[in-house]
């Protein structure tokens, strides 16, 4: 019972999680800049099983 538990455990990770590939990194992107404060996204793209996708632009700094 806890192997087959544990092999299903494995089946949903790899679906929820996939492995990293090379290409599979965020990377940041200027938005602008407003009132001295830098708003950057943060985005993927290249990773295989998932989606080329980016989060909204958020407060990351200074100009």
């Amino acid at each position: 019972m806890a192997k087959t538990l544990g092999r299903i455990a494995d089946r949903v990770m790899q679906r929820l999680a996939p492995s990293a590939d090379a290409g599979c990194t965020y990377d940041w992107y200027i938005c602008y800049c407003s009132g001295g404060l830098m708003y950057k996204k943060k985005c993927m793209y290249g990773c295989s099983g998932v989606p080329n996708h980016c989060y909204s632009c958020g407060v990351t700094g200074t100009c």
